[in-house]
């Protein structure tokens, strides 16, 4: 199954458009020049760059929690394999190790 229908099977068709659209909002060319092989991935990572379901989710009409959504990441979100783009400045901030599981389990 693919990452994307993971998320859809999880949450509704209509979230997983809500995080393409909020990445897709937030994409420039240094953050999505490369998308990827999976273009989902990389729309998960952009919404966590800039805290779309943590802190923005009503701007951009997503109702899948942040608990939620992190949980999904780390058990089906397989994050850690993404080959291309992502938010830099998150990158290197580290906010991603919440939501990949090789990191958060390298952290312990």
């Amino acid at each position: 199954m693919s990452v994307r229908n993971s998320f859809v099977e999880t949450f509704s068709e209509d979230q997983a458009m809500r995080i393409e659209q909020a990445a897709y909002y937030h994409l420039n060319g240094i953050n999505s020049a490369n998308k990827g092989s999976d273009p989902f991935k990389w729309a998960c990572l952009i919404v966590i760059g800039y805290q779309c379901v943590e802190k923005y989710p009503k701007d951009h009409s997503i109702t899948v929690s942040q608990d939620d959504f992190k949980k999904w990441c780390l058990e089906h979100g397989e994050l850690g394999s993404h080959d291309g783009d992502c938010d830099y400045i998150a990158l290197f901030c580290g906010m991603y190790s919440e939501y990949i599981k090789d990191a958060k389990e390298a952290k312990s």
